[in-house]
C-alpha cells in the first residue's frame, strides 16, 4: 500500500502544477479613432463621384491577428496573447470607409461588393501594421500602399504609399495600440486629402 502511495506522488505534483499554472488571459484591441471621428457632412469641395472602397490587401506578416512587434527589420515577433478583434486587412479596410464616407467630399462612397456604377476603386495594400521598438521609445508603424482604379478600362490612374511613426505614451501594448490607431487615422487623412485634390484639379 505504501508502494502505491508513493507512485502517485509525481501525478499529484503534476496536476497541481498545472491547475495553478493555468493559461494567461488573451487581450483584444480594437482601432479607437472616435476622438477623430467627424459626422458626414455636405461638403463645399464636394465631388461628383461614386467611390468604391475595395478590401485591403497585406504582406503576409500582417495575415493573422496577432499584434506584431520588432526592432530590426529582420526580425519579427508576436504577442500570443494580445490579438486584434480581427486581422488588420478588415480593420484598416472598415476605417479607410468610413474616414472617406464621413468626409462629405465625394457623392457617395460604398464598400465592394457593391450593386452600383463605380467611377473609381481604391485599392490599398498594408505594408506595415505595427509596433516598432527603440531604446528610449516605442512606436505605432502604419504604412499603406493606396491605388485608385478606373473600374471600365481597369486603369491605374494614381497611386501613392503613404507612412505614419507615432511614439506611444508608455511602453506598453495599450498604448502602442493608440499610436498605431493614429498612424492609421494620418495615414488615411493623408491619402484622402491627396485623392480629393487630384480629382478635383486634375480631372483623373
Amino acid at each position: 500500500m505504501k508502494h502505491i502511495r508513493l507512485n502517485l506522488i509525481p501525478t499529484i505534483i503534476t496536476l497541481c502544477v498545472l491547475g495553478c499554472g493555468g493559461v494567461p488571459p488573451t487581450y483584444y484591441y480594437r482601432i479607437g479613432l472616435d476622438d477623430h471621428r467627424v459626422e458626414e457632412q455636405n461638403n463645399s469641395t464636394f465631388i461628383p463621384v461614386t467611390l468604391g472602397i475595395a478590401q485591403c490587401t497585406t504582406d503576409i506578416l500582417y495575415e493573422s491577428d496577432k499584434i506584431v512587434y520588432r526592432d530590426s527589420p529582420y526580425e519579427v515577433q508576436f504577442y500570443h496573447y494580445r490579438r486584434w478583434i480581427a486581422p488588420p486587412k478588415k480593420l484598416v479596410t472598415e476605417k479607410i470607409f468610413e474616414q472617406f464616407r464621413s468626409s462629405g467630399y465625394f457623392r457617395k462612397v460604398v464598400s465592394l461588393p457593391a450593386k452600383v456604377e463605380l467611377d473609381y476603386i481604391l485599392k490599398g495594400r498594408i505594408e506595415a501594421f505595427e509596433e516598432w521598438d527603440e531604446r528610449n521609445s516605442w512606436y505605432g508603424l502604419v504604412s499603406v500602399d493606396f491605388k485608385l482604379q478606373n473600374p471600365k478600362t481597369r486603369e491605374i490612374v494614381w497611386e501613392k504609399t503613404f507612412s505614419e511613426r507615432t511614439p506611444a505614451q508608455k511602453k506598453e501594448p495599450v498604448e502602442v495600440v493608440k499610436a498605431i490607431s493614429q498612424s492609421l487615422y494620418k495615414v488615411i487623412g493623408n491619402a484622402l486629402d491627396e485623392i480629393k485634390h487630384n480629382l478635383r484639379d486634375y480631372k483623373i
